[in-house]
């Protein structure tokens, strides 16, 4: 079987740094629908996958219920960390009859414009190698910094910028959550970081430049144009 699971427990605060509101970004309008219903209905246009869990945090879990009546979509309450999250929407696809072989793409709500290509790409990536991660080559040359003056200048053909979706076998998952520590368990903030220092090798597939993460106010005006374009029927 074939899981996703949407990220959406973020509270914005990079969005709204002085309080600007206090909606979290993912529930956010971008014309006549939130955020986060732009990237679930991507994943529902993937007939294959069986099962959608939103994972919120408990203090939007009612609104966000509220937003979904399709039966392949099912509003569960997140953790306190991203990878705390992934670990309940795995243990959820578990209870729902998930087995080890069986695939959980993983999602950032905040990632409205993700297309099914690039899902399908990440799952079939996941079934051949066990766990895959999205990424954009970089544009721009990438330094690493440190107390104001550069300490290294890595090659930039070599550099990506990573994306979501995340995908990967349930019984990998499993195996190196069961056995991270509590304090790696509390610092881990991606999946494919955590397979990577795990030792195993995570397979990169193509993103799409469309698929940024809104993170600031010009995000958001990034988004709002793109919606207009797709609602005029323009390419993006």
């Amino acid at each position: 079987m074939i899981f996703a699971g949407i990220c959406a427990g973020g509270k914005g605060t990079r969005l709204n740094p002085d309080g600007y509101s206090r909606i979290p970004k993912q529930f956010l309008p971008l014309e006549s629908k939130p955020v986060i219903v732009y990237s679930v209905e991507s994943f529902l246009h993937c007939e294959e996958i069986e099962k959608i869990f939103v994972a919120v945090s408990e203090d939007f879990f009612e609104h966000c219920v509220g937003l979904f009546s399709n039966p392949r979509i099912k509003v569960i309450k997140g953790g306190k960390t991203r990878a705390e999250t992934v670990a309940i929407l795995a243990n959820t696809c578990g209870e729902c009859g998930g087995t080890d072989e069986d695939i959980l793409a993983t999602h950032d709500a905040a990632r409205p414009f993700v297309s099914t290509e690039v899902i399908r790409r990440s799952i079939k990536a996941a079934r051949e190698y066990g766990v895959s991660g999205t990424a954009i080559a970089a544009t721009d040359t990438v330094l690493r910094c440190q107390n104001g003056f550069v300490e290294d200048a890595p090659v930039r053909s070599e550099m990506f910028l990573a994306q979501t979706p995340q995908s990967f076998k349930l019984g990998l998952f499993d195996r190196i959550w069961s056995g991270l520590s509590e304090k790696e368990k509390e610092e881990a903030t991606d999946v494919c970081g955590m397979f990577f220092r795990a030792g195993l090798r995570v397979r990169i597939v193509q993103g799409e430049k469309e698929c940024f993460k809104i993170t600031f106010g010009d995000d958001m005006e990034r988004a709002e144009a793109l919606v207009k374009k797709i609602i005029k029927g323009e390419s993006l």
